[in-house]
Protein backbone atom coordinates (compact mmCIF):
# COMPACT_ATOMS: atom_id res chain seq x y z
CA UNK A 1 0.00 0.00 0.00
CA UNK A 2 2.86 2.23 0.62
CA UNK A 3 3.89 2.26 -3.48
CA UNK A 4 0.53 3.35 -3.82
CA UNK A 5 0.40 6.21 -1.36
CA UNK A 6 4.04 7.52 -2.94
CA UNK A 7 1.94 6.91 -6.44
CA UNK A 8 -0.23 9.53 -5.48
CA UNK A 9 1.81 11.79 -3.77
CA UNK A 10 4.61 11.47 -6.64
CA UNK A 11 1.53 12.52 -9.51
CA UNK A 12 0.95 15.53 -7.92
CA UNK A 13 4.26 16.26 -7.84
CA UNK A 14 4.75 16.29 -11.58
CA UNK A 15 1.93 18.14 -12.40
CA UNK A 16 2.63 20.80 -10.01
CA UNK A 17 4.22 24.12 -11.53
CA UNK A 18 8.16 24.07 -10.77
CA UNK A 19 11.14 26.75 -10.70
CA UNK A 20 14.62 25.44 -12.16
CA UNK A 21 16.34 22.81 -11.39
CA UNK A 22 20.57 21.64 -11.91
CA UNK A 23 21.31 20.96 -15.78
CA UNK A 24 23.23 17.98 -14.44
CA UNK A 25 20.12 16.68 -12.27
CA UNK A 26 17.98 17.86 -15.30
CA UNK A 27 19.81 15.50 -17.47
CA UNK A 28 19.43 12.37 -15.30
CA UNK A 29 17.56 9.60 -17.63
CA UNK A 30 14.67 9.06 -15.50
CA UNK A 31 14.71 12.68 -14.81
CA UNK A 32 13.91 13.38 -18.31
CA UNK A 33 11.09 11.26 -18.85
CA UNK A 34 9.43 12.83 -15.50
CA UNK A 35 10.03 16.44 -16.95
CA UNK A 36 8.06 15.95 -20.23
CA UNK A 37 4.94 15.87 -17.83
CA UNK A 38 6.86 18.41 -14.57
CA UNK A 39 8.84 21.05 -17.05
CA UNK A 40 11.52 21.88 -14.50
CA UNK A 41 12.23 20.03 -10.90
CA UNK A 42 12.95 22.32 -7.59
CA UNK A 43 15.49 20.82 -4.88
CA UNK A 44 16.29 17.30 -4.66
CA UNK A 45 13.85 14.63 -5.83
CA UNK A 46 13.28 11.33 -5.69
CA UNK A 47 13.64 9.13 -8.86
CA UNK A 48 11.05 6.22 -8.32
CA UNK A 49 11.96 3.45 -10.72
CA UNK A 50 8.21 1.81 -11.01
CA UNK A 51 6.31 5.58 -11.61
CA UNK A 52 8.97 6.21 -14.03
CA UNK A 53 8.43 2.65 -15.79
CA UNK A 54 4.77 3.88 -16.46
CA UNK A 55 5.90 6.91 -17.92
CA UNK A 56 7.99 4.94 -19.96
CA UNK A 57 5.64 2.40 -21.20
CA UNK A 58 2.93 4.89 -21.88
CA UNK A 59 5.43 6.97 -24.23
CA UNK A 60 7.01 4.22 -26.05
CA UNK A 61 3.31 2.61 -26.66
CA UNK A 62 3.05 6.50 -28.46
CA UNK A 63 6.15 6.24 -30.17
CA UNK A 64 7.70 9.14 -28.26
CA UNK A 65 11.29 9.48 -26.41
CA UNK A 66 12.42 6.51 -28.35
CA UNK A 67 16.36 7.46 -27.29
CA UNK A 68 15.47 9.12 -23.28
CA UNK A 69 14.12 5.60 -23.19
CA UNK A 70 16.65 3.41 -24.02
CA UNK A 71 18.92 5.70 -21.89
CA UNK A 72 16.55 5.17 -18.67
CA UNK A 73 16.75 1.63 -19.89
CA UNK A 74 20.54 1.39 -19.30
CA UNK A 75 20.84 3.42 -16.18
CA UNK A 76 18.27 1.06 -14.71
CA UNK A 77 20.32 -1.86 -15.64
CA UNK A 78 23.46 0.10 -14.09
CA UNK A 79 21.80 0.19 -10.89
CA UNK A 80 19.78 -2.94 -9.99
CA UNK A 81 21.37 -4.24 -6.89
CA UNK A 82 24.33 -7.30 -6.44
CA UNK A 83 22.59 -7.82 -3.84
CA UNK A 84 19.65 -5.98 -2.34
CA UNK A 85 19.60 -5.78 1.58
CA UNK A 86 17.38 -8.74 1.87
CA UNK A 87 20.19 -11.08 -0.34
CA UNK A 88 18.32 -10.63 -3.72
CA UNK A 89 19.81 -10.07 -7.04
CA UNK A 90 18.45 -8.17 -9.54
CA UNK A 91 16.06 -5.49 -7.38
CA UNK A 92 16.49 -1.64 -7.55
CA UNK A 93 15.87 0.85 -5.36
CA UNK A 94 14.72 4.26 -5.43
CA UNK A 95 17.67 7.33 -5.74
CA UNK A 96 17.52 10.81 -4.46
CA UNK A 97 18.86 13.28 -7.07
CA UNK A 98 20.48 16.78 -5.96
CA UNK A 99 20.51 19.92 -7.64
CA UNK A 100 24.61 18.79 -9.09
CA UNK A 101 22.90 15.38 -10.57
CA UNK A 102 24.42 13.46 -7.26
CA UNK A 103 22.79 10.58 -6.74
CA UNK A 104 22.04 8.92 -3.34
CA UNK A 105 20.65 5.84 -2.88
CA UNK A 106 17.66 5.55 -0.57
CA UNK A 107 18.21 1.96 0.07
CA UNK A 108 14.57 1.61 0.09
CA UNK A 109 11.96 -0.23 -2.69
CA UNK A 110 8.03 0.43 -2.43
CA UNK A 111 7.36 -3.07 -3.99
CA UNK A 112 9.56 -5.04 -6.06
CA UNK A 113 7.25 -7.47 -7.74
CA UNK A 114 5.81 -4.09 -9.52
CA UNK A 115 9.34 -3.01 -10.23
CA UNK A 116 10.38 -5.56 -11.90
CA UNK A 117 7.36 -6.52 -13.68
CA UNK A 118 6.94 -3.31 -15.29
CA UNK A 119 10.56 -2.77 -16.32
CA UNK A 120 10.44 -5.95 -18.45
CA UNK A 121 7.08 -4.86 -19.76
CA UNK A 122 8.66 -2.14 -20.76
CA UNK A 123 12.11 -3.30 -22.22
CA UNK A 124 9.23 -5.98 -24.66
CA UNK A 125 7.68 -2.71 -25.88
CA UNK A 126 10.89 -1.24 -26.86
CA UNK A 127 12.28 -4.27 -28.51
CA UNK A 128 9.05 -4.45 -30.75
CA UNK A 129 9.22 -0.69 -31.39
CA UNK A 130 12.30 -0.12 -31.91
CA UNK A 131 14.10 -3.46 -33.35
CA UNK A 132 16.78 -2.74 -31.40
CA UNK A 133 17.96 -5.89 -29.93
CA UNK A 134 21.21 -4.46 -28.39
CA UNK A 135 20.39 -3.95 -25.13
CA UNK A 136 18.71 -7.34 -24.67
CA UNK A 137 22.02 -9.15 -25.84
CA UNK A 138 24.65 -7.08 -23.82
CA UNK A 139 22.30 -7.29 -20.74
CA UNK A 140 20.63 -10.66 -21.14
CA UNK A 141 22.22 -12.07 -17.63
CA UNK A 142 20.35 -8.99 -15.78
CA UNK A 143 17.44 -9.63 -17.21
CA UNK A 144 17.50 -13.11 -16.26
CA UNK A 145 18.10 -12.24 -12.80
CA UNK A 146 15.14 -9.86 -13.02
CA UNK A 147 12.76 -12.09 -13.90
CA UNK A 148 14.13 -14.85 -11.38
CA UNK A 149 13.41 -12.17 -8.64
CA UNK A 150 10.18 -12.27 -9.76
CA UNK A 151 10.00 -16.29 -9.27
CA UNK A 152 11.51 -15.81 -5.68
CA UNK A 153 8.76 -13.51 -4.80
CA UNK A 154 6.40 -15.83 -6.15
CA UNK A 155 4.29 -18.02 -2.75
CA UNK A 156 3.27 -21.61 -3.44
CA UNK A 157 -0.60 -20.20 -4.01
CA UNK A 158 1.23 -18.82 -7.22
CA UNK A 159 0.77 -14.83 -6.44
CA UNK A 160 3.59 -12.51 -5.42
CA UNK A 161 4.78 -10.73 -2.80
CA UNK A 162 5.09 -7.03 -2.99
CA UNK A 163 8.16 -6.82 -0.73
CA UNK A 164 10.65 -10.14 0.41
CA UNK A 165 9.49 -11.64 3.42
CA UNK A 166 6.82 -8.20 3.81
CA UNK A 167 5.03 -8.22 6.85
CA UNK A 168 1.91 -10.13 6.79
CA UNK A 169 2.49 -11.39 3.23
CA UNK A 170 1.15 -8.47 1.33
CA UNK A 171 0.06 -9.27 -2.27
CA UNK A 172 -1.36 -6.82 -4.22
CA UNK A 173 -4.06 -7.23 -7.35
CA UNK A 174 -2.26 -3.90 -9.12
CA UNK A 175 1.55 -5.40 -8.42
CA UNK A 176 0.73 -9.47 -9.53
CA UNK A 177 -0.96 -8.34 -12.91
CA UNK A 178 2.59 -6.46 -13.49
CA UNK A 179 5.09 -9.53 -12.58
CA UNK A 180 2.82 -11.55 -14.30
CA UNK A 181 3.06 -9.07 -17.69
CA UNK A 182 6.60 -8.99 -17.07
CA UNK A 183 7.46 -12.51 -16.51
CA UNK A 184 4.91 -13.71 -19.57
CA UNK A 185 7.17 -11.43 -21.68
CA UNK A 186 10.46 -12.37 -20.60
CA UNK A 187 9.58 -15.53 -22.63
CA UNK A 188 9.04 -13.42 -25.28
CA UNK A 189 12.02 -11.60 -24.95
CA UNK A 190 13.46 -14.83 -24.47
CA UNK A 191 12.51 -16.05 -27.77
CA UNK A 192 13.63 -12.74 -29.89
CA UNK A 193 17.20 -13.28 -28.83
CA UNK A 194 17.28 -16.21 -29.58
CA UNK A 195 17.73 -18.08 -25.93
CA UNK A 196 14.36 -20.04 -26.47
CA UNK A 197 12.15 -20.27 -23.69
CA UNK A 198 12.88 -21.61 -20.44
CA UNK A 199 9.77 -24.18 -19.03
CA UNK A 200 10.36 -23.15 -15.80
CA UNK A 201 9.36 -19.12 -16.46
CA UNK A 202 6.41 -20.13 -18.79
CA UNK A 203 5.40 -22.31 -15.76
CA UNK A 204 5.65 -19.17 -13.47
CA UNK A 205 3.66 -17.26 -15.59
CA UNK A 206 0.84 -19.54 -15.94
CA UNK A 207 0.61 -20.34 -12.32
CA UNK A 208 0.72 -16.75 -11.68
CA UNK A 209 -2.31 -15.85 -14.24
CA UNK A 210 -4.40 -19.11 -12.66
CA UNK A 211 -3.44 -17.69 -9.42
CA UNK A 212 -5.15 -14.00 -10.07
CA UNK A 213 -8.34 -15.17 -12.05
CA UNK A 214 -8.67 -17.87 -9.22
CA UNK A 215 -7.52 -16.30 -5.68
CA UNK A 216 -8.33 -12.83 -6.66
CA UNK A 217 -11.26 -13.05 -8.47
CA UNK A 218 -14.76 -12.22 -6.46
CA UNK A 219 -17.11 -14.35 -8.24
CA UNK A 220 -19.77 -12.99 -5.36
CA UNK A 221 -19.04 -8.81 -6.64
CA UNK A 222 -18.16 -10.18 -10.07
CA UNK A 223 -14.41 -8.44 -9.74
CA UNK A 224 -11.34 -8.83 -8.03
CA UNK A 225 -9.91 -8.01 -4.65
CA UNK A 226 -7.89 -5.40 -4.62
CA UNK A 227 -5.09 -6.99 -1.98
CA UNK A 228 -4.55 -9.95 0.27
CA UNK A 229 -3.11 -8.87 3.80
CA UNK A 230 -3.49 -9.62 7.39
CA UNK A 231 -4.17 -12.64 5.89
CA UNK A 232 -7.60 -11.87 4.33
CA UNK A 233 -8.75 -10.63 1.54
CA UNK A 234 -9.90 -7.23 0.82
CA UNK A 235 -12.97 -6.50 -1.41
CA UNK A 236 -13.21 -4.01 -3.46
CA UNK A 237 -15.91 -1.24 -3.68
CA UNK A 238 -16.87 0.41 -6.90
CA UNK A 239 -17.48 3.41 -4.63
CA UNK A 240 -14.05 3.52 -3.68
CA UNK A 241 -11.93 4.88 -6.98
CA UNK A 242 -8.35 4.19 -5.30
CA UNK A 243 -7.31 1.40 -5.20
CA UNK A 244 -10.58 -0.57 -5.18
CA UNK A 245 -11.84 0.95 -8.85
CA UNK A 246 -8.69 1.46 -9.88
CA UNK A 247 -6.92 -1.93 -9.53
CA UNK A 248 -9.70 -3.54 -11.71
CA UNK A 249 -7.95 -1.90 -15.02
CA UNK A 250 -5.04 -3.88 -13.97
CA UNK A 251 -6.12 -7.13 -15.51
CA UNK A 252 -7.11 -5.86 -18.77
CA UNK A 253 -3.95 -3.31 -18.96
CA UNK A 254 -1.18 -5.86 -18.08
CA UNK A 255 -2.65 -9.11 -20.35
CA UNK A 256 -4.15 -11.33 -17.44
CA UNK A 257 -7.58 -10.81 -19.26
CA UNK A 258 -8.24 -11.05 -22.52
CA UNK A 259 -9.82 -7.88 -23.65
CA UNK A 260 -12.61 -9.38 -25.50
CA UNK A 261 -13.49 -11.60 -22.48
CA UNK A 262 -16.84 -10.97 -20.31
CA UNK A 263 -14.74 -10.03 -16.90
CA UNK A 264 -12.71 -7.47 -19.08
CA UNK A 265 -16.15 -6.29 -20.81
CA UNK A 266 -17.83 -6.15 -17.28
CA UNK A 267 -14.99 -4.32 -15.41
CA UNK A 268 -14.46 -1.69 -18.22
CA UNK A 269 -18.09 -0.68 -18.56
CA UNK A 270 -18.16 -0.41 -14.71
CA UNK A 271 -15.36 1.50 -13.93
CA UNK A 272 -16.32 3.73 -16.97
CA UNK A 273 -20.16 4.10 -15.43
CA UNK A 274 -18.65 5.23 -12.13
CA UNK A 275 -15.56 7.19 -13.10
CA UNK A 276 -15.06 8.03 -17.26
CA UNK A 277 -16.49 11.75 -16.39
CA UNK A 278 -14.24 12.18 -13.60
CA UNK A 279 -10.80 10.62 -15.65
CA UNK A 280 -9.07 13.78 -15.97
CA UNK A 281 -8.64 14.77 -11.98
CA UNK A 282 -7.30 11.02 -11.41
CA UNK A 283 -3.54 10.90 -10.98
CA UNK A 284 -0.87 11.52 -13.64
CA UNK A 285 0.17 7.52 -13.95
CA UNK A 286 -3.72 6.55 -13.09
CA UNK A 287 -5.05 8.31 -16.13
CA UNK A 288 -2.12 6.64 -17.85
CA UNK A 289 -3.26 3.35 -16.96
CA UNK A 290 -6.76 3.95 -17.89
CA UNK A 291 -6.00 5.15 -21.39
CA UNK A 292 -3.86 2.11 -22.35
CA UNK A 293 -6.32 -0.19 -20.43
CA UNK A 294 -8.95 1.56 -23.36
CA UNK A 295 -6.65 0.85 -26.09
CA UNK A 296 -6.67 -2.77 -24.84
CA UNK A 297 -10.72 -2.51 -24.90
CA UNK A 298 -10.34 -0.65 -28.48
CA UNK A 299 -8.69 -2.79 -30.32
Amino acid sequence: MLKKLFMLWIAVILLMPTEVFGQKAAEHPGLKLMNYYAGKIQDVHTVNPYIINIIAIYEISHGRHIDEIRNYIIWYFNHLNYPDKAGLTGSIYDFEVNETGKEISTNNYDSVDGYAGTFLYLLNLYQLKTGDKSLLESNWNKIKDIAYLISCLQDEDGLTQALPGGKNNVRYLMDNCEAYAGMKVFNELALSVGYGQDAHYVETAEKMRKAILSILYDKRSGNFYWAIYDYRKHVSKWSVSYPDALAQLFPICFDVLNPNSKKAEVLWREFNKRYKSKINKFPLEQRMIYEMTGKKMSK
